[in-house]
């Protein structure tokens, strides 16, 4: 056989390895993908997260519409596991390589909204009551809506603010929603005692609803 006819196998053989280890690649990716997606579902943030990026990098730094696709997912695990400056630093990369999709900004909308649930908690730590009012009403309005930190920070307003039964209904809620939370437990114990004497004194609820 003729070194040239030899090469030229050599040259094929390469090449399908080469188209069968990419297949191979694409394969894993989209595997990953899925999983980190069921964990997202799960509720195993911080797992969901780790696959996802473990995705990316077989991507062997392919920028196609999967790897945006598997950004977007981990920018929302990011998201849900707390972490909001890793989630915003996500999103920033896709609206600069992806542009300003409408899905992007409808999330930076969320992250904003986050962002002021976040200073409602130092302003109530602060007991700086009209800031975290006007932190909860801003959040609320820019559309997020079953957030734990969010309803977590409303009872605890109205409570500061002297609003027993509007915290008391709120922290009802919340417990409903998240049992077994012993900061939301002690305070629910403590607005019911509130709310029992509003309603054993008529006369006091009424000074309180006057004032408020």
């Amino acid at each position: 056989m003729s070194n040239y006819r030899l090469c030229k196998k050599l040259a094929v053989a390469a090449l399908a390895g080469c188209m069968l280890l990419t297949g191979c690649s694409s394969k894993k990716v989209e595997e990953m993908r899925l999983k980190g997606i069921e964990e997202l579902e799960k509720a195993k943030y911080r797992d969901a997260i780790e696959t996802l990026n473990e995705a990316l990098e077989l991507s062997d730094g392919k920028v196609t519409e999967v790897q945006f696709d598997i950004l977007m997912y981990r920018a929302e695990a990011e998201y849900m596991s707390g972490d909001v400056d890793a989630a915003q630093k996500t999103i920033d990369t896709l609206r600069k390589v992806n542009g300003d999709k409408d899905t992007y900004l409808k999330f930076q909308t969320q992250l904003d909204a986050k962002k002021l649930v976040a200073d409602a908690t130092k302003a109530l730590n602060a007991d700086d009551t009209e800031t975290a009012g006007e932190k909860i009403e801003a959040a609320k309005a820019a559309g997020i809506a079953n957030d734990r930190d969010l309803l977590f920070n409303e009872f605890v307003y109205y409570e500061k603010t002297a609003q027993w039964q509007k915290a008391f209904d709120i922290v009802e809620a919340y417990l409903k929603q998240y049992p077994g939370d012993k900061d939301a437990e002690r305070e629910h114990e403590f607005l019911k005692k509130r709310v029992e004497a509003l309603n054993n004194n008529p006369a006091l609820a009424s000074m309180i609803n006057a004032e408020q």
